[in-house]
């Protein structure tokens, strides 16, 4: 059976490595690229060369979603090889130009999303600064290298045929690779041992309302959950088998983290701020914007289960149990 080889890259982030992964034949195809770093860069070429490849052997270079630790050598790879660059059609303006893209959610986030969560300023402050810089941390690939792909069609990588899986929740635009006949899935940052954070990001299409990521997320879940795997390839951490108790476990800590924001909500704490603080604590250096994607997202459950009521009162948003 054709397996996909995990090249284990150094972020420097708190979460650890980014996994790439290689297909060595019949052609060599690498899913994912890492971090834009020297220490990732020395680690790619170390895991091509213990297979006796270099950079410009790579055919294909798949992304599975435009984040800095999943494309951020895209570029650079392109510059040292004649590789076309896939990603989901959703995620090419990304790869054509990151630091636009990211600067565009910046602003959505200083314009209307941070201001009713009345968050403390100089945690604004931190979280915009911080999405300025990872701006930088991915160069534009050139146009005419980038090939685009939708969910529902396949890819052949390692002599197979892959479906392709839109699968939203982290990232609107993060596809899986699932190999039927082998129970495979190139599972991206859908499936961690740990549950991925549900990025807010600017609402498509000149909408004015965001996406619900969290709910997204639960959704893909259900997906991925009803296919028959044998092998998960996750974006992150160690392959494993048997992908239901991970989902399960998922599901519950979900469950219980928002069973606790309900709890808080009913105790008096209406705003973001003051349940972020409860939560996940408010304290800079180190604020924790994965913690502020996972509460907006255990307050939209809420919401959607008609368990809390928000309303704006002097342009913050407040919440109550419903009724």
């Amino acid at each position: 059976m054709t397996t996909p080889i995990r090249l284990e890259l150094p972020t420097g982030f708190e979460f650890g490595s980014a996994n790439a992964y290689l297909f060595t034949e019949p052609e060599p195809v690498l899913v994912d690229t890492g971090l834009k770093s020297q220490a990732s860069w020395q680690a790619l070429q170390a895991g091509l060369a213990h297979h006796q490849l270099t950079v410009a052997d790579l055919s294909r270079v798949i992304i599975t979603h435009p984040h800095i630790d999943h494309c951020g050598q895209a570029a650079l790879i392109a510059e040292q090889s004649q590789a076309g660059i896939w990603i989901a059609e959703a995620g090419r303006p990304w790869l054509l130009d990151f630091g636009g893209s990211l600067r565009e959610r910046a602003a959505y986030y200083r314009d209307e999303f941070l201001p009713p969560l009345a968050l403390p300023t100089e945690a604004s402050q931190w979280l915009l600064a911080y999405m300025l810089k990872m701006a930088e941390m991915v160069d534009s690939a050139p146009a005419e290298r980038l090939h685009s792909f939708r969910p529902g069609e396949t890819l052949s990588m390692g002599g197979l045929c892959w479906q392709i899986l839109h699968a939203p929740g982290h990232a609107s635009a993060q596809t899986c690779f699932y190999q039927a006949d082998t129970g495979q899935l190139l599972s991206a940052d859908m499936l961690l041992a740990r549950t991925p954070a549900p990025v807010v990001e600017k609402p498509a299409g000149g909408n004015r309302s965001k996406t619900p990521a969290l709910a997204q997320f639960l959704e893909s879940l259900r997906m991925i959950e009803a296919l028959e795997i044998e092998r998960v390839y996750p974006g992150h951490g160690e392959p494993f088998g048997d992908h239901r108790p991970v989902i399960q476990r998922q599901r519950e800590r979900i469950e219980q983290r928002k069973h606790e924001c309900f709890n808080l909500v009913a105790s008096g704490q209406r705003t973001v701020a003051a349940l972020m603080d409860r939560m996940y604590g408010l304290q800079l250096p180190g604020f924790h914007l994965t913690g502020l994607w996972m509460l907006v997202g255990y307050l939209e459950l809420l919401e959607a289960e008609g368990r809390v009521a928000k309303r704006l009162v002097e342009r913050v948003w407040q919440y109550r149990p419903f009724g």
